[in-house]
């Protein structure tokens, strides 16, 4: 099968993100894609600032769109971390998952909250406005068994065996690496994986 692995530049305007990325998987789907996952953060800017001004409940807007262009193209659509999810008075990055006739068959949280102080070159702390997820996340295709994890998760192993030994063929973390620490580790912990 063919999977499409989207890149987009995201703008502040969330309506103009979810217009451009349901116009890129309408791309890869008429190119013969049967399984098309958007990046982490597709919606909105990646910062920790944005997150509650951009923080959706699921159902909403951004997972009703993915919804609908899974069902008019008949495929999988991983929904990157579509959206801050707001549940309960916190918030979560949270990958959405949706099937070919357009029905949520996922959910994950990312688990492992990426915060980190590089002096003089990065600091970044999600957990000041982000809830981590406490579950593991999968769902089968015709094509194979997926696990789902989210940028930071691909740093650890033990996720990645778990998944393996639930059966598991194919991982897919949609990430938003920064420029500091990802080409250091992105490349090799995919191959690791």
């Amino acid at each position: 099968f063919r999977l499409a692995l989207i890149q987009l530049h995201v703008s502040a305007v969330k309506s103009d993100n979810l217009q451009r990325a349901c116009g890129l998987v309408r791309e890869a789907a008429a190119k013969g894609a049967k399984v098309v996952a958007l990046p982490e953060c597709f919606n909105s800017p990646y910062g920790t600032q944005y997150f509650k001004e951009y923080a959706e409940k699921i159902p909403g807007e951004s997972t009703q769109k993915l919804s609908e262009v899974a069902k008019e193209c008949s495929i999988y659509l991983v929904g990157g971390r579509s959206i801050p999810e707001e549940d309960g008075g916190k918030l979560y990055n949270t990958c959405t998952v949706f099937g070919p006739d357009g029905a949520m068959l996922a959910k994950h949280r990312k688990v492992h909250l990426f915060d980190i102080n590089v002096p003089g070159k990065i600091q970044f702390k999600e957990s000041e406005t982000l809830s981590p997820g406490n579950s593991f996340s999968m769902f089968d295709t015709p094509y194979c068994k997926v696990g789902l994890g989210i940028c930071y998760d691909i740093r650890f192993a033990e996720m990645a065996q778990i998944y393996g030994q639930k059966g598991c063929q194919l991982l897919i973390y949609p990430g938003a690496f920064n420029l500091t620490t990802g080409p250091a580790h992105w490349e090799l912990l995919q191959r690791g994986r």
